[in-house]
């Protein structure tokens, strides 16, 4: 730390400075929202993704608006600088100590990750920490194990996708596998990850089968499948991505620390890349490629085409740009177009003026339940209904004191504005796992309560809705009683409506209704 420049520290400083200023005065994103719903009720997993992200919401919510969201976030990705900076050879932190400031802030998602609160920021930064501890490793040095399981633990902790960076440095050496210290570290990592295994085996996998299986989708299409990726793989790196993916590809002799940089560079390109052609690419998805390209990048920067000169035009124009955008994000009337983080405080107290019950129902939507209840510190909640995707709202504790109150329900009508009226009387059923159409015999619907049941296509969109018969106790009939078209379906889910509520959906996973 003593032999940082004093240019370095300025950067460092000055990229600090602005990302609390830009966390302070910058409104949230839609998904930043969930989220810090998320860090209301800590826990061990959740249904979308693991944890992390909720516990670095979490760390300075004892301050208020939206810097008591990102606070953690902004820390973090500081570290994640240093982590990288201080895995590139000695020579190159010292020939390069602004251009790297200069090249890594001109990355669009790393300087917009820099003061956003999502799980990929938990990702960036145990990325640079693995690489970090991975050199470490390599070297033999002092409590190198621990902190390799630390950060396989933390990858994991904050997206599943973090596997790829631990396989693809496996797979660039396999001598890993007879060395004692890398077992200890998987073996610590595993102790460490054991709390959201845990809560995975509780809840049936809910998440993994949600992103493997359960998640729509629909057919292939060039242009928004693989398409889409390619625009995205260029998108990753601005207009550096030329010079980048011709150091990652032009590097032709490389120690074992850089050919793992490789490895995982590629490694979760080619992945993404391979999953295209079965379900759309997005770009936060591509940054763990982020950090190993850039190191790679850095060890070349003096050697063929990467003039310093040249590369501190382009460095200098992306910062402007990002620089831009940021301004745009922050100031509404400067920008051209409306942004996403653009009046949504304005949005959330107009609706809270129209209405009159303590706790809002959002009919199919996490984000503007969570978006809500941010802004106007009024109870929100997300109402799934059948034709919805389930998320963390049907997990959450506070539908049971909800039972047989007046709420209000906002949704969204036809023409896209939202309609706001009264339940008069809520019933909420909570969800279920079923794994066979027996097993709603147990579901005994009171009153006006109906059932329906949604046929599913290949791509777990519902493409009919059914009603489901019961009998004169209020039992769902057997399978052989209802409809032919449910026996023939590939898959349903299942959802209970009460009186003027919408159908809620209470199938947690789609199962197959098979014909006994």
């Amino acid at each position: 730390m003593k032999s940082l420049s004093r240019s370095f520290w300025f950067f460092a400083l000055l990229i600090l400075l602005v990302n609390l200023l830009q966390a302070t005065h910058t409104e949230l994103l839609k998904d930043e929202a969930y989220y810090w719903y998320y860090a209301k009720q800590l826990k061990w997993g959740y249904f979308d993704h693991p944890p992390f992200v909720a516990l670095l919401a979490s760390t300075s919510a004892f301050l208020s608006g939206e810097i008591g969201l990102r606070l953690g976030s902004i820390f973090l990705s500081i570290g994640a600088y240093f982590l990288v900076f201080f895995s590139l050879e000695k020579e190159t932190q010292q020939r390069h100590s602004t251009n790297f400031w200069l090249v890594l802030l001109s990355l669009p998602l790393v300087n917009l990750y820099g003061f956003l609160t999502l799980p990929d920021s938990g990702t960036l930064f145990f990325t640079a920490l693995f690489i970090f501890a991975y050199k470490q490793f390599l070297q033999q040095k002092k409590w190198a194990t621990l902190w390799l399981a630390v950060a396989m633990a933390g990858l994991m902790y904050s997206k599943y996708t973090g596997i790829l960076i631990i396989l693809a440095t496996l797979f660039s050496n396999l001598s890993l596998l007879k060395t004692r210290n890398a077992w200890i570290a998987v073996g610590l990592s595993l102790l460490f990850f054991s709390g959201h295994l845990w809560w995975l085996n509780e809840n049936a996998f809910i998440s993994l089968r949600f992103h493997f299986s359960e998640r729509p989708n629909h057919a292939y299409s060039f242009g928004s499948f693989t398409g889409l990726f390619l625009l995205n793989s260029v998108a990753l790196f601005g207009l550096f991505a030329y010079d980048i993916y011709r150091a990652v590809f032009r590097l032709k002799s490389a120690d074992t620390f850089k050919r793992g940089l490789i490895f995982m560079t590629l490694g979760v390109l080619v992945f993404f890349f391979w999953s295209t052609f079965a379900k759309k690419s997005q770009l936060q998805w591509l940054l763990p490629a982020c950090y190993p390209a850039l190191i790679l990048f850095f060890e070349q920067f003096d050697s063929g085409s990467n003039r310093p000169k040249r590369l501190k035009v382009i460095a200098l124009l992306s910062l402007l740009l990002l620089a831009v955008l940021r301004v745009f994000m922050s100031v509404p009337q400067w920008s051209p177009w409306r942004l996403e983080t653009h009046g949504v405080s304005d949005w959330a107290l107009a609706i809270q003026q129209k209405t009159s019950t303590e706790t809002v129902l959002f009919k199919d939507s996490y984000q503007k339940a969570a978006l809500f209840e941010f802004y106007t510190g009024q109870p929100a909640l997300s109402l799934n209904s059948l034709g919805y995707r389930p998320n963390a709202y049907d997990f959450d504790e506070r539908w049971s004191s909800l039972q047989q109150q007046r709420l209000t329900l906002v949704s969204s009508s036809t023409d896209s504005e939202l309609a706001i009226n009264e339940l008069d009387e809520f019933v909420y059923y909570g969800p279920r796992f079923f794994e066979h159409f027996d097993e709603l015999s147990t579901l005994k619907l009171e009153g006006e309560s109906k059932a329906y049941a949604a046929l599913l296509d290949t791509y777990k969109n519902a493409i009919a809705q059914v009603l489901l018969k019961k009998d004169a106790n209020g039992f769902i009939k057997p399978l052989i009683d209802q409809d032919p078209r449910i026996g023939k379906a590939l898959s349903i889910r299942v959802g209970i409506a009460h009186k003027n509520q919408p159908i809620q959906l209470i199938s947690l996973s789609s199962f197959n209704p098979q014909i006994p």
